[in-house]
C-alpha cells in the first residue's frame, strides 16, 4: 500500500477572502461618491448645455429678458449638492425653495428640468447608462486588488 499526504495551501485564499469585505466597501462607498459627483455635474451643465437636459425647455415667454433661462443670479444653478445618506445612497437636490418648481412646472409655469431624474426619482435612460458603466468599472477595478494586499 502507498499513501500520499497532500496539503492545499490556502493562504493567497484566506488572504484574499479576508479582503474581500474591505474591497466591497471601497468600491460602495467610491460608487456613491461617483453617482453624487455626476448627477450633480450633469444637473449644473443643464443650465447651459441643452444636450445635458432631460427633457427640452419650453420657451421663455419675456422675449426681452436678457439672462438666460434659469439663470438670472446663479444661485439655483450653485446650490446643486449632493450627500451621503447612510452607507448606502446619496441625495441629489438644491435647498432653494424654487427649485421644485422649476424643475417640475406648476399650474402656471412650465417645468424646464435640469436634474437628470423624473417625479418618481428615476434617473433618466442616458444617466442611468453613464452609472451603469463607470459603476461596474469601479467595481471591476476594487475586486482586481483582491489578496494582492
Amino acid at each position: 500500500m502507498i499513501e500520499i499526504e497532500v496539503k492545499v495551501d490556502t493562504s493567497k485564499f484566506d488572504r484574499t477572502m479576508a479582503d474581500f469585505p474591505v474591497r466591497i466597501a471601497q468600491a460602495q462607498s467610491r460608487a456613491l461618491w461617483y453617482i453624487g459627483q455626476a448627477v450633480s455635474s450633469r444637473a449644473q451643465q443643464a443650465f447651459r448645455t441643452s444636450a445635458f437636459r432631460p427633457s427640452p425647455w419650453a420657451p421663455r415667454k419675456n422675449k426681452k429678458a436678457k439672462h438666460p433661462l434659469l439663470i438670472r443670479s446663479g444661485n439655483l444653478r450653485q446650490s446643486i449638492t449632493w450627500r451621503w445618506n447612510g452607507d448606502d445612497a446619496v441625495v441629489v437636490g438644491s435647498p432653494a425653495k424654487y427649485a421644485r418648481y422649476h424643475q417640475f412646472g406648476t399650474k402656471r409655469m412650465p417645468a424646464r428640468p435640469f436634474f437628470p431624474f423624473d417625479e418618481q426619482g428615476r434617473l433618466t435612460a442616458g444617466m442611468k447608462s453613464k452609472i451603469d458603466k463607470n459603476v461596474a468599472r469601479i467595481f471591476k477595478e476594487e475586486m482586481g486588488k483582491l489578496g494582492r494586499g
